[in-house]
């Protein structure tokens, strides 16, 4: 705990300031000159102990470690305070505490953002969304918004080699293209320093990657007055579990400038004939970045909100209020109906192959989300889970813990999809033959699929250990599906029989709407399932906290 030479106070770190601070006496003291009450106890991480490593050969430096009792969770903190929540799992409870050491990191990004600014940041991002649910904006949720120094794994890559990398030239002469070949020697010297990867299994991936990146140039060396009034988390995952990942982005950038040098710029470079860059790994260090951190617990799901406490940037679960999605929907009936009020009917086989058309869409939106809920559910896209998960396997069992494979990450752009487009069209002219009520049957249809199309910043296809597969199993998909089977299947006996009456083939759309209908209210629910977490159970470390 730091303390005021003026007035001996509690002095904490401000963001703003980047200063230490004393809200009783207004005083600034420089982060380096702070003077720690414990100096005299081993508590304090200081130049001299900086030569001084442990038996696992690096400096370590104690701390207080506070311990969710219903999650196992683990935060770090320096000051002498009270933890009463839990920032994984979100319970209100006073969090046990002990003393322990932790290894030191080497590095530390001091916060930039204030808890105030951070604040202000999340409530612009919930602008955004239409349906987010109340809790999520309330004053008492938003105040657990908590300062974290999570552990990130730096590296340094570096490529020296000479290379050949072929390439195509097209020119057009009258009616004739001519194709010219090239073979472009070039020397590769590319040095890249300061990537990251979070080090703690505590910290989801999928968050940590939507929040960076971080520049490291603005890391300081270690110093625990900048974790004055903030916490920290631990490291807990082996840093070779992302060296690949990072490598593959090296040798990627390595490409792409080769591709923007001018004196190739006119030339297509062909990408199989890049040479097996290797980016060879000179350095890993380990460092503190700063986080804002928030859980929102509802029932028994959690939902994280995340600040980048350097750079500002957000990333939320946001699942959807039902009685704001319903309310929405009903209001944006009203200029549909006037719309088609507009639009004559149209003919009965063309209703009936647009009801499939439309079934067919959301049947695969369903297959597509359940997949996702699959991954999200079983951890597959959050590889230091998955490999401490298998640490604890392998230490049962006496073996070795392997790192996970790489997952293939497959990047779709954000915003309203073809497909939302697509369906919006179909949609409409479905609607339109059953006029105002298909209208507002047809708005209750598509929002929950536009919203799941349409909210997607990019999706991983993963696969994982052994046996396990990015993709749920095609029973609870076929299950899923099931009640827009029926009514498609009835659409395409109708069709294929093609009797005389029209009725038959009203009957037939009406039957595979309202049955894509029933399975919307499922769309809905799997969106928040997958825009909300399972509560999470981490395993205690340090030893027995009771």
């Amino acid at each position: 705990m730091f303390v005021c030479p003026n007035c001996g106070a509690n002095i904490k770190f401000d963001p703003g300031k980047q200063l230490l601070h004393c809200d009783y006496c207004e005083s600034d003291f420089a982060p380096d000159a702070a003077i720690q009450k414990d100096d005299a106890d081993e508590n304090t991480y200081t130049e001299s102990q900086a030569s001084d490593k442990s038996e696992k050969g690096y400096e370590e430096y104690t701390t207080t470690i506070y311990t969710c009792k219903e999650c196992g969770g683990e935060i770090l903190a320096n000051d002498n305070t009270v933890a009463t929540f839990c920032s994984y799992c979100g319970a209100s409870t006073i969090l046990a505490s002990r003393v322990g050491k932790e290894r030191a990191p080497e590095y530390i990004i001091p916060f930039k953002v204030t808890k105030e600014q951070s604040a202000e940041l999340y409530k612009k991002a919930l602008k955004k969304a239409l349906f987010a649910p109340q809790y999520m904006k309330e004053d008492t949720t938003i105040e657990k918004l908590r300062g974290i120094y999570m552990p990130y794994w730096i590296y340094d890559f570096k490529e020296n080699r000479a290379a050949t990398i072929r390439g195509q030239k097209d020119t057009r002469r009258g009616d004739y293209i001519y194709h010219t070949h090239y073979n472009i020697n070039t020397n590769v010297q590319a040095d890249y320093n300061g990537l990251s990867s979070d080090a703690s299994s505590q910290f989801s991936d999928t968050l940590s990657e939507a929040i960076a990146p971080y520049d490291f140039k603005e890391a300081v060396p270690f110093n625990t007055s900048y974790m004055s009034g903030f916490y920290a988390d631990a490291a807990d995952t082996d840093p070779k579990l992302y060296e690949d990942q990072l490598r593959t982005i090296v040798t990627s950038e390595i490409y792409n400038q080769i591709a923007k040098d001018p004196a190739v710029r006119s030339i297509s470079l062909k990408p199989d004939s890049l040479p097996n860059l290797t980016p060879e790994r000179t350095e890993t260090r380990f460092g503190y970045f700063p986080v804002w951190f928030m859980s929102v617990r509802h029932k028994d799901r959690v939902s994280y909100a995340v600040v980048n406490g350097q750079t500002g940037e957000v990333a939320t679960d946001v699942p959807i209020d039902y009685k704001k999605y319903i309310i929405w929907s009903l209001a944006w009936s009203v200029p549909i109906f006037i719309l088609l009020s507009l639009i004559p009917f149209m003919k009965p086989i063309y209703l009936l192959v647009a009801s499939i058309i439309l079934s067919t869409i959301g049947m695969i939106t369903l297959c597509v989300q359940k997949n996702e809920i699959y991954v999200r559910e079983n951890s597959l896209d959050d590889k230091g889970l998955i490999y401490r998960q298998s640490k604890k396997q392998a230490g049962s069992s006496g073996s070795q813990a392997t790192p996970p494979p790489q997952p293939v990450k497959i990047k779709t752009k954000g915003g309203i999809s073809a497909g939302s487009a697509i369906l919006s069209i179909v949609a409409v002219l479905v609607g339109l033959s059953f006029g105002p009520m298909g209208a507002l049957g047809m708005v209750l249809i598509c929002s929950p699929i536009i919203i799941a199309l349409s909210n997607k910043k990019g999706h991983k296809v993963v696969e994982t250990k052994p046996g396990v597969k990015g993709k749920a199993p095609a029973g609870e998909k076929f299950m899923l599906c099931l009640k827009p089977l029926i009514g498609v299947a009835v659409a395409v006996l109708i069709w294929l029989f093609a009797p005389v009456a029209d009725e038959y083939y009203y009957i037939a759309s009406a039957a595979c709407i309202v049955t894509l209908l029933m399975s919307m209210w499922d769309l809905v629910r799997g969106h928040n399932e997958l825009a909300t977490r399972k509560l999470p159970q981490f395993d205690k470390r340090g030893g027995d906290e009771s």
